[in-house]
């Protein structure tokens, strides 16, 4: 069977699309009996390779303010390289132009598309004013439906991510994080003395884009009263639009706030996950936070805002405390109930419970068992119209 990926969600500095690619190409490398490719916008035309899995890099233009984001535009390469490809199933990752495109470049072929809801647009919504909130979800539920149509499956890591798309078949396969990389013996002191921290004051960290819509805004607001009362340092990894802001309010509190470039060294980065006291996760509109899984791998308890796929995660587990989106009072309490706990403890519960629940092996075995059915179904179309159930079976976590 050959896999095909197209997505818009693509950039050489980070991004958890990017990593769900890149993983999805080491399993593949391990499995002979699957190829895959993939294909991506960039400042460049270019054919490159990540194992075994051919990597189509397409020029488009920039995205205003996202740090290496491409827009993906070029339909006719597009269709050309699925000619070229012939899929039997194409996995779009995107939502917004790459649906268009894949249907297009699958038409007259036997490809079946696969919806794969890396960002659900919907959660953006409930940041409009309530008196047009309604009407803009009304309007991308649409949207959506009319983008998605003729999709033969829809794959989220959560089931809210699949209300709206106007696809019959949905399953739910939860991402994975690579527990070999991220693990707790990365940890190294001498992290903590490069970046600054006193000895003996904890370290929070923050990895991922640093834009308005991660909700660093309400961390930092929280961080002055939490670096009172416990000493505590925040620790930002990444690029956006919002990093010279940032920079200067480091500059201003140089004894509680530092950041730090993307680091596109993965050990490197587990080595500052596993060296960090907690992991803070304040964006209300991740669909997963794979980031967050990454720490929890790393053996960190993590404070998570109790909104979108971060407060699905995070839902009564001992190891970790939330607080209600936009509440920066409410924020520094569940800081300051997790340093309070058993810090060991709770990052060994923090790592058990990611080992336990959160694979990749697990989530691209049982992602092309899906895809599997959905070829054997093109084989019999009459068989499936009559026994393909309505929702597909979802995969326990």
């Amino acid at each position: 069977m050959k896999l095909l990926d197209i997505t818009e969600f693509y950039s050489l500095q980070g991004g958890g699309v990017r990593t769900y690619l890149a993983e999805k190409a080491r399993w593949v490398a391990a499995h002979g009996d699957v190829e895959h490719a993939v294909i991506v916008p960039s400042d460049r035309d270019a054919v490159t390779q990540w194992e075994r899995s051919r990597v189509y890099l397409v020029r488009g233009p920039r995205v205003p303010a996202s740090p290496g984001y491409h827009f993906l535009l070029a339909g006719r390469k597009v269709a050309s390289l699925v000619r070229r490809e012939r899929p039997d199933v194409i996995e779009v990752g995107s939502p917004y132009l790459a649906p268009w495109l894949a249907r297009r470049a699958a038409r007259g072929t036997p490809a079946r598309l696969v919806a794969f809801v890396h960002e659900n647009p919907r959660l953006y919504v409930t940041r409009a004013p309530r008196l047009v909130r309604a009407v803009a979800d009304r309007l991308l539920v649409r949207y959506l439906g009319a983008a998605h149509r003729w999709f033969h499956l829809a794959v989220a890591a959560s089931p809210a991510n699949l209300a709206g798309l106007g696809v019959r078949q949905t399953a739910v396969v939860p991402l994975g994080v690579n527990t070999a990389t991220f693990h707790p013996a990365r940890r190294d002191p001498a992290w903590s003395q490069e970046i600054g921290a006193l000895s003996g004051r904890p370290v929070a960290l923050y990895v991922g884009r640093l834009s308005a819509e991660k909700g660093l805004d309400v961390v930092l607001a929280a961080l002055p009263v939490l670096h009172r009362a416990t000493g505590l340092r925040l620790v930002l990894i990444g690029e956006g639009h919002l990093r010279p802001r940032l920079e200067r309010q480091a500059r201003e509190w140089p004894e509680m706030l530092h950041v730090l470039p993307f680091e596109a060294d993965r050990r490197r980065l587990a080595r500052a996950y596993a060296s960090a006291a907690l992991f803070v996760a304040p964006c209300p509109f991740e669909t997963f936070g794979l980031a967050a899984l990454e720490a929890m791998a790393s053996g960190l308890p993590v404070v998570g805002v109790a909104a979108g796929g971060i407060g699905a995660l995070l839902d009564g587990a001992e190891w970790s405390r939330t607080y209600r989106s936009g509440d920066a009072r409410d924020c520094a309490r569940a800081v300051g109930e997790l340093l309070a706990l058993d810090a060991r403890a709770a990052g060994r519960a923090a790592r058990a419970a990611a080992v336990a629940r959160y694979r990749w092996e697990r989530t691209f075995t049982e992602l092309v068992a899906l895809y599997r059915r959905l070829v054997s179904e093109r084989a019999s179309p009459t068989r499936a119209a009559s026994t393909a159930p309505s929702v597909a079976p979802r995969i326990s976590v």
